[in-house]
């Protein structure tokens, strides 16, 4: 009788009931949707909305169905209903697929691959039956309804319920210090019967199982309406996803905590490193009062708190005081409070003062009578480093600067904060090392002047020996013009003397004294290009220029070749086998010095190892000359047959007064000067070696 008093009673009631489903359904989405998630480390935080979704339409759809009790249906409104049933199942569908695929990670082998199958196919095509159902027996066995329930309904809340329990394994680690697995289960569980009541038992039909398993049999087994038991499930799962949903506060506190330490631990750190930088650091207000100060400024004799509160000009040289106020930058516009202000700011677009130097003056030390000590305000030299003080904005989190740039102020004023590190002994040291600098500098000057001058010294007195060096072959240089002019003058002489004849005879015609005359011009032309090649010999080049090697060889050649041809010295020159250039920039007359001086050497070798041979034994002697030309070098090599250096001498051969000769043949400056010519003035290198029966000398030039 009781139980069916409760029937009765319920039955009469049930658009309380249906009121009281949607209520709890609805107060869970609308906690869920208004729950503050973002940041959160909680896996599923992402698929809750999910969830959301579901108890909202769902529970708008068992207002519907109160609505339906009080005021009746029509087709509109159960078309709207069946909508908000099936798009509330497709929620709860979609929420139990992510979430089981979610809570994998920790999960059984069976349970990770069974997630692997539950892609997003899974929800599409439960959606696609149940609306190929609504379709095609739309209104037949009252299967549309009842199909959405089954294939959704059910299974949405299975995986649910499965995705509960299983999240709680996945995330114990955070989930078992919030005390909250009891509503994890308690909510699966809820789910679980929810499936149940909600999935399988439908309205009667004429298919299986909707004609066993419905709402009538239902109230007929139980006694009480399907309805009553799903209204207090969502109940339970309403007040039970209300609790889970504090593990957000849990976490928000949690962070807020985190969050805290590490200011903490920051600023313990921060507190280390600044009382452990030894220059003093500290921070101003706007107005130039301590708010900071190190334990570095105990080397001024100050302890940290005497100096907070206290104006920034206590420590500074009153004379720097309005160096570094604002007074100044302000047109010389005092404060009101007469008290200098230190705005460093002002000096750079980067808000910042970088080495501005100030004398900080130390603390007065009294003696035991009150009287000032010997060392009163001992005067330090230091360097200030600072910048305006940055706050962050709440809003846009940037940096926002508090400070004043020059003229300019900003919204909100502010103080600056920097670094004072002494420097007395640097300066010092700075001092004197710009007079050690002076004193080097001046020093280097005068060694430069006398270098300068030894080495136009050093040109002079080469010069000379190059001079020196032509007039020590003048005498060997008048006996080859002797020998040149010799010839000629004997010609002339014929030539005069067989005018005289042909004059006797009557055989000087016209033609014939013309002949003579050219005869006897020729043999002037010749005198006189000997006299001017002596002569260009003995003139010193003032300048670079450009000439031919082979030209200049070949003018030295000619002034030397009787003198050779008497010595029974022959030269070999292949004038016609030589490189395309053979041109160089240097001093032509220097150069034709250098080959005469290699050829006059070569030349006494060969007469000097003539004198040791037997007087039988006849060797002619033998100077070779070659060019040749590689990449930019041109190089002369003259070679002789004259027996060659002694190993002793090759290493002294090119100094200056060293000679292998008797010393009344020879000076020792021949071949000094010659490598000073072709290394200092021609940039060249000039060498030796000995060959097969004499020596090569090899002169490198630069080519062009």
């Amino acid at each position: 009788m009781q139980i069916l008093e409760l029937t009765r009673v319920i039955g009469g009631s049930m658009d309380v009931v249906f009121f009281v489903y949607g209520l709890s359904f609805i107060v869970m989405g609308l906690a869920i949707a208004l729950k503050p998630k973002e940041g959160s480390a909680f896996k599923w935080t992402g698929t809750l909305w999910l969830l959301a979704g579901f108890g909202l339409l769902h529970g708008v759809n068992e207002w519907l169905d109160m609505w339906v009790i009080i005021k009746g249906t029509d087709k509109t409104l159960d078309l709207i209903r069946w909508f908000c049933l099936v798009g509330s199942y497709v929620f709860l569908f979609e929420f139990g697929r992510r979430l089981v695929r979610v809570s994998v990670v920790d999960s059984p082998s069976c349970q990770l691959m069974a997630a692997r199958y539950m892609g997003w196919w899974l929800t599409a095509g439960a959606v696609g039956l149940v609306l190929f159902i609504r379709i095609v027996f739309q209104n037949i066995l009252n299967l549309d309804s009842a199909a959405a329930r089954y294939l959704l309904g059910f299974i949405g809340s299975l995986m649910t319920a499965y995705g509960f329990y299983s999240y709680y394994r996945c995330d114990k680690n955070m989930l078992s210090k919030i005390n909250v697995k009891k509503y994890f289960f308690i909510t699966s569980a809820a789910f679980f019967v929810y499936g149940i009541l909600g999935g399988l038992v439908v309205n009667r039909g004429a298919f299986f199982p909707a004609n066993i398993l419905n709402t009538d049999s239902f109230l007929k087994a139980v006694g009480i309406p399907v309805q009553a038991l799903r209204a207090g499930i969502a109940l339970v799962i309403a007040f039970s996803m209300i609790n889970i949903l504090k593990i957000f506060n849990w976490e928000v506190t949690n962070r807020q905590k985190e969050n805290y330490l590490r200011l903490r631990c920051s600023e313990e750190k921060y507190r280390t490193l600044i009382e452990t930088i030894p220059d003093i650091v500290y921070m101003i207000d706007k107005d130039g009062i301590f708010v900071l100060v190190n334990n570095a400024v105990r080397a001024l004799g100050y302890e940290p708190g005497e100096l907070i509160g206290q104006h920034f000009s206590k420590i500074l040289f009153p004379e720097d005081v309005e160096s570094v106020s604002r007074s100044i930058a302000l047109s010389q516009q005092v404060d009101k409070t007469g008290v200098p202000k230190f705005f460093d700011e002002r000096r750079t677009g980067t808000r910042g003062t970088f080495g501005l130097e100030v004398h900080i003056v130390k603390k007065k030390h009294e003696g035991s009578s009150g009287s000032p000590d010997v060392v009163l305000g001992e005067v330090i030299i230091g360097e200030v480093n600072s910048s305006g003080v940055y706050e962050i904005n709440a809003a846009s989190l940037e940096k926002e600067f508090t400070g004043t740039l020059g003229l300019i102020k900003t919204r909100v004023a502010g103080g600056s904060t920097g670094v004072i590190r002494d420097i007395t002994v640097r300066k010092r040291e700075m001092d004197q090392l710009r007079k050690s600098e002076q004193m080097m500098e001046a020093v280097a000057q005068n060694l430069q002047d006398m270098v300068n001058e030894e080495i136009r010294s050093k040109l002079k007195r080469e010069h000379i020996l190059v001079q020196q060096s032509k007039l020590a072959t003048l005498g060997e240089m008048i006996a080859v013009i002797a020998h040149q002019w010799k010839q000629p003058l004997n010609v002339i002489g014929l030539i005069i003397q067989d005018l005289e004849d042909a004059f006797g005879y009557e055989g000087l015609d016209a033609e014939y004294l013309q002949n003579a005359v050219k005869n006897v011009f020729e043999q002037i032309d010749f005198m006189t290009r000997t006299v001017d090649d002596f002569r260009n010999f003995l003139r010193p080049s003032k300048e670079k220029v450009r000439f031919c090697i082979k030209k200049e060889i070949e003018e030295i050649l000619f002034m030397n070749e009787t003198l050779l041809k008497r010595n029974d010295i022959i030269v070999l020159f292949d004038k016609e086998n030589l490189p395309d250039f053979c041109e160089i920039t240097g001093y032509p007359n220097e150069f034709k010095h250098v080959i005469l001086n290699l050829i006059n050497n070569a030349r006494d070798a060969i007469l000097s190892l003539g004198k040791e041979r037997l007087p039988d034994e006849v060797v002619e002697g033998r100077i070779s000359i070659g060019i040749t030309k590689k990449d930019n070098a041109l190089t002369i090599t003259i070679s002789d047959n004259g027996g060659g250096i002694p190993p002793e001498a090759m290493e002294k051969i090119f100094e200056p007064y060293f000679t292998t000769k008797p010393e009344q043949e020879g000076t020792g400056i021949g071949l000094y000067m010659s490598r000073t010519i072709i290394e200092s003035r021609m940039g060249g290198k000039l060498t030796v070696r000995n060959i097969d029966g004499g020596a090569e000398l090899r002169i490198e030039l630069p080519a062009g």
